[in-house]
């Protein structure tokens, strides 16, 4: 996950059979999208589909794609939901790979396991003759030159992204990969799907009557820390759900994005809550059991949490991001119950028409790990 061009608001238009289609995001974190407009149906297949990408360069297609290789992250596991089944996916950044091999993705698409996952670099670097080997219809990449540009200069034809920590971010992705794969009608029920979800999250939000607990998120814990400062998406729903972030609070840390910090800072901060997210193997008994960490109030209190990884991670954004805004707000507020379980089963067979068995929501809840943090039985099956 990128945090690049983080004060820049996002302008997505994309354009199928020469009729405008038009996706506009332009308010704050805190908002929805635009609702996106068009004719929700398919072009035909003598129309040719045009996208204008998070650069503002537009792509053209003569038909829909058929092969697609993602740098990007989330893309890959997005894509999937998007056109609700693994078959144009070709390639996909390992770490993406990770996250299908270690939850629910690879079990539901197992065709996913066994794609290549060697087309970058942990920093995004294209491995460009090996995307260029797989001769893909279009590469998903960040929109950052110095990443396009190679293979942009190999002759591939590139969609750019960007991630500016909002959730008209993840509108503007599932609206171009609904465009590129000739479904424009797919964006329209997921962004009306996310926007009931969000709307939601946001009434409970404003009928509570007390103030929300302070809530850290490490992005990396193990091998140094790493926290969710200003213009992230983990920021953007910690103050959704009525918390507060100490890392965007009276002595924040410097700079955006995921902030290097030492265990001296969140001893000062004190936070309620700590939630460890997915790109490490980190869990709340690496904390309960390290004596560093105990005079902090989210160990005391037991209010260490394991993100929960579905299809993709939940910490970052993604086509999942809905059910991440009701489980932060039931660990937030763990007297409002949300009937997790039976929202992810129901967003499940929206997404992958897939109703998770009882053994793969504990996987995805990590009900195991996080069984010795307060309140978390309210996840548990029965």
């Amino acid at each position: 996950m990128r945090d690049d061009d983080l004060n820049r608001r996002t302008v997505l238009q994309v354009f199928v059979a020469g009729s405008s289609a038009a996706f506009l995001a332009g308010c704050g974190a805190a908002g929805p999208a635009a609702t996106p407009s068009g004719s929700g149906t398919a072009p035909a297949a003598s129309e040719s589909i045009s996208i204008t990408d998070q650069r503002g360069k537009t792509v053209t297609f003569a038909k829909p794609v058929t092969s697609v290789v993602t740098i990007p992250m989330p893309a890959a596991s997005l894509l999937v939901a998007v056109d609700g089944g693994a078959d144009r996916l070709s390639a996909m950044h390992n770490a993406s790979w990770v996250a299908m091999r270690d939850g629910v993705m690879g079990t539901m698409f197992p065709r996913t396991l066994g794609l290549p996952h060697d087309v970058a670099t942990q920093d995004f670097t294209p491995n460009v003759e090996s995307v260029r080997a797989l001769n893909p219809d279009v590469v998903v990449q960040w929109s950052d030159s110095q990443l396009v540009d190679p293979l942009e200069n190999a002759g591939l034809t590139v969609i750019g992204l960007k991630n500016t920590g909002k959730q008209e971010d993840v509108d503007a992705w599932v609206a171009m990969f609904a465009a590129m794969l000739g479904k424009p009608e797919r964006a329209t029920e997921i962004k009306t799907r996310s926007d009931k979800e969000l709307a939601e999250i946001k009434s409970h939000a404003a009928g509570r009557s007390s103030a929300g607990p302070s809530i850290l998120y490490f992005n990396r814990f193990t091998g140094g820390l790493k926290a969710a400062a200003a213009n992230t998406y983990n920021d953007f729903y910690i103050k959704l759900v009525g918390g507060t972030n100490p890392a965007t609070g009276q002595d924040p840390l410097p700079g955006a994005g995921m902030v290097g910090l030492d265990v001296e800072q969140v001893l000062r901060w004190d936070p309620e809550v700590i939630l460890l997210g997915n790109f490490d193997n980190a869990m709340p008994q690496d904390i309960y059991s390290d004596p560093v960490w105990q005079n902090i109030s989210a160990v005391r209190s037991r209010r260490v949490y394991k993100v929960p990884l579905g299809g993709y991670r939940w910490d970052p954004p993604g086509q999942e991001s809905p059910l991440m805004w009701h489980w932060l707000s039931s660990i937030a507020f763990p007297e409002a119950r949300s009937g997790l379980r039976g929202k992810v089963t129901e967003y499940f067979r929206f997404l992958y028409n897939h109703e998770p068995t009882p053994e793969e929501l504990d996987k995805i809840l990590w009900t195991s790990g996080n069984s010795g943090s307060a309140d978390y039985q309210q996840f548990n099956a029965g």
